[in-house]
């Protein structure tokens, strides 16, 4: 700006005009130009942020999936087997289960079909049964009273299966493709299906036959049905049978113990 007096427009750092000597104050700074400021640089993104999240997800998954399994599904026996159900619903007090067989179930004094691939000759016994024992017959009707765990006790009945004694002291019970007993419970409907064979020894005496050494088909299995659904199913278990009085003659044979009564017709006199 000019000096008002002199109109020169220097002015000493004193603030005095450097012509007329007029105080026109300290002179101030020189203007500062007007510089653009370069935006600050863009952050980082951390290059381990997104495999980071994406892992713990997948981690988060696979326990999540962990712990539905062992809840769910479990190791199950019948699972390794390629069969479905837990523990078997039934508990038949006829039959007395073999020391590896933790679960007593109902077995209908099994039988074995004529010709069929069931073993049953080896093996032979101090006392074989009388000759009207030895053969093949057909079980024509089998009651059983059977336990159902938090039902009750009640009858089954069914036939269909096959009983071969041999005379060396052997018996095979053969159900072949699935020998069934059903039975009622008010309302409620029930099934047990058997399919194979189991053998045994046998001995014969004072009209008592008893049995030992059950050898079960490998193959065979054993369902529980209850109302048209599957409850159980697993393998056939190697159970033994109690002693059963036995009625015998050339054309029937009855066998028969405090709950469980089996009618039979020969097939065969030949085992």
């Amino acid at each position: 700006m000019p000096c008002p007096r002199c109109g020169a427009t220097g002015v000493d750092p004193a603030g005095y005009c450097v012509q007329c000597r007029l105080f026109r104050g300290p002179a101030g700074p020189p203007p500062q130009a007007f510089y653009p400021v370069a935006p600050p640089p863009p952050k980082q993104r951390n290059p381990l942020l997104i495999p980071g999240i994406i892992f713990g997800a997948v981690a988060l998954l696979l326990a999540a999936g962990v712990i539905v399994y062992a809840v769910v599904g479990g190791d199950s026996p019948a699972a390794d087997q390629g069969l479905t159900g837990g523990t078997n619903p039934v508990v038949a007090p006829s039959l007395t289960a073999a020391p590896d067989d933790p679960t007593p179930t109902p077995t209908a004094t099994v039988t074995a079909t004529p010709g069929a691939s069931a073993s049953g000759s080896a093996g032979t016994s101090p006392t074989a049964g009388p000759s009207c024992v030895v053969g093949v017959f057909l079980e024509e009707q089998h009651t059983e009273q059977v336990t159902v765990l938090n039902t009750g006790t009640f009858p089954f009945s069914g036939s269909g299966a096959y009983h071969r004694y041999t005379d060396s002291g052997r018996v095979t019970l053969d159900y072949g493709d699935g020998m069934s007993l059903r039975g009622t419970n008010g309302a409620n409907q029930y099934e047990y299906i058997f399919a194979g064979y189991i053998s045994y020894t046998y001995k014969y005496e004072n009209g008592v036959l008893t049995f030992s050494s059950p050898r079960p088909d490998p193959q065979g299995t054993e369902t529980f049905i209850r109302n048209g659904n599957v409850d159980f199913k697993g393998k056939l278990e190697a159970r033994v049978p109690p002693p059963m009085k036995v009625n015998c003659g050339g054309v029937a044979m009855s066998l028969s113990n405090q709950i469980t009564t089996i009618q039979l017709k020969r097939t065969s006199k030949a085992p």
